[in-house]
């Protein structure tokens, strides 16, 4: 009966997938060679279908453990075939820009550096010494202008639609390149979205007027909630748990990461992480930001004033 079931069960459900199909061979063929060497006698059909009139009692106490395994590995070949909704990703924004295509012929590109490629050098003219002791802003400093910019740190889900101040979702863009952000979301308060555009153009033009061609600058981490800063405290000293990344209003640049748009011509690394710290001290100096030079972590991190 097991046997007949499993047949018109089969016919009637027609598996979705590879895993599926396994798994009713593999059943059938249990049930068929349990049958072939348990000495079964099959009585006459009734009603259509076939009864068990005598089995070894040794093979029909496995029944139960190949029931309980066939179970499992149901369950397991069923898991990930739910209706998926897709996660709304816009939140607060309208018109969502698309984000700005990688230069797939450009190797090494997140470097900023191409194969046999000649590197140029630029003029820079930032202060000579160490950019460590040029960006020193302390954290406590910070902390102050990002508790009176933003937002108070989001500890669950019901404290995110609760935020008391507009937020922007930032993308890609001409201006700078979100890098891969596996401990933040891409969002930041008016003002501080407006520092980073403002930051991006400011590069651009700079590489330009020295003889070079189009990068982008990456940005490596935008907002955290508290549970992203306490994940990220385990495997980075440099994290701390008051971080201004919870307010919305710092973000971090990179400055061993550049987006080189245009392979005819490569600039050394170097000028380029002289050149953003140019720019980003410009911006300290007119009083929009403070910033801290990270170097274990390869990034400027900016908060905005």
């Amino acid at each position: 009966m097991i046997y007949v079931y499993l047949c018109l069960w089969r016919r009637k459900a027609a598996p979705r997938d590879n895993k599926q199909k396994s798994f009713f061979c593999l059943v059938l063929h249990s049930t068929c060679t349990i049958f072939a060497y348990s000495n079964v006698k099959l009585l006459p059909p009734l009603g259509g279908v076939y009864y068990i009139s005598s089995m070894n009692l040794n093979i029909l106490r496995l029944l139960p453990i190949l029931l309980l395994m066939g179970l499992a590995v149901a369950s397991v070949t069923s898991c990930g075939h739910g209706s998926k909704e897709q996660q709304d990703t816009t939140a607060w924004d309208y018109k969502a820009p698309p984000a700005m295509p990688i230069n797939r012929a450009i190797t090494g590109d997140s470097m900023g550096l191409i194969d046999d490629a000649e590197i140029h050098r630029l003029p820079t003219y930032i202060e000579q010494r160490p950019l460590k002791e040029i960006f020193n802003d302390s954290n406590a400093l910070q902390l102050v202008a990002a508790e009176q910019n933003g937002f108070k740190p989001v500890r669950t889900l019901s404290e995110a639609w609760h935020i008391d101040r507009p937020l922007i979702r930032i993308y890609s863009c001409e201006a700078y390149m979100l890098d891969d952000l596996s401990a933040s979301v891409p969002y930041l308060v008016p003002k501080a979205a407006q520092l980073l555009k403002e930051i991006g153009y400011a590069f651009q033009d700079s590489v330009r007027k020295r003889g070079g061609k189009a990068y982008r600058i990456k940005v490596t981490s935008v907002t955290r909630t508290v549970y992203s800063v306490g994940k990220l405290m385990r495997r980075n000293r440099a994290a701390t748990e008051n971080s201004c990344h919870q307010y919305g209003t710092t973000f971090d640049i990179s400055w061993v990461k550049f987006d080189c748009l245009d392979p005819t011509m490569v600039v050394s690394l170097e000028d380029l992480k002289n050149i953003l710290a140019e720019v980003v001290q410009d911006f300290r100096r007119q009083g929009r930001c403070y910033a801290i030079f990270e170097r274990k972590s390869g990034c400027l991190h900016v908060t905005v004033r």
